[in-house]
């Protein structure tokens, strides 16, 4: 759970900053005279410190009934040390099976129906994908391109850096890489689109991260590893 995720489930701008407007949304849902931080604390049964931190963010979430991920995922940073749960790049990989084909993005008329990935995410991603195909169908799944397979392990750097990608672990996802390239952005990225906010709330659901969610670029790559 984070505070984007809150602005959002609050019809708010979602620049994941919990500022004056934040507080004045959440302090009209727990119907509270005024709209600061201190008085929202300490509604929660929380210390009254005016500060929106870890504590607050979790108890807001809870007050508002918004479910939080069914994992918390390391910070990319730990990812890259080789000393999370993840272990070296290139370890601990497993094939799975995906509850709909994938057509390959760069070349359509092949489709796949086994991905490979890391160990301990094949849960959450087996799980995104049938989720997926529970709301929206095989057809619609098509339409939206939610089946163009832009890849998952692949043990490399960044696309112009010497950072490693989270795909060098197994633990990053590619779709429709021709509609939301890396410099894409909103509202001309494809899965910036409303018509994708279920998806999007499936794929956090297991605390997948969206850079395009978080950062407006990048929208065809989810992950589980956090950006912070």
């Amino acid at each position: 759970m984070n505070w984007r995720t809150i602005q959002r489930q609050l019809g708010i701008n979602a620049d994941g900053i919990p500022g004056p407007k934040t507080a004045e949304a959440i302090a009209k849902i727990l119907d509270l005279p005024q709209g600061n931080w201190n008085d929202i604390q300490t509604d929660l049964g929380l210390d009254a410190d005016g500060i929106p931190g870890d504590k607050t963010l979790h108890a807001v979430a809870e007050a508002l009934t918004l479910e939080s991920p069914s994992r918390h995922w390391p910070t990319q940073a730990e990812v890259r040390s080789g000393k999370s749960i993840f272990g070296q790049p290139g370890t601990h990989l497993v094939t799975i099976r995906v509850p709909y084909p994938l057509k390959l993005s760069w070349d359509t008329g092949t489709s796949v129906e086994k991905i490979t990935c890391h160990e301990q995410v094949a849960d959450a991603i087996t799980s995104i994908f049938q989720q997926t195909k529970d709301a929206y169908g095989i057809d619609r799944i098509s339409a939206l391109g939610l089946d163009l397979y832009g890849g998952c392990y692949s043990n490399r750097a960044i696309v112009g850096g010497k950072s490693l990608s989270m795909h060098a672990f197994g633990i990053a996802i590619d779709l429709d890489p021709d509609h939301n390239g890396l410099n894409t952005h909103a509202p001309k990225a494809r899965f910036s689109s409303p018509e994708y906010d279920t998806f999007w709330k499936i794929v956090e659901s297991e605390g997948g991260i969206s850079l395009g969610r978080e950062r407006d670029y990048d929208w065809m790559h989810f992950q589980f590893a956090t950006l912070s």
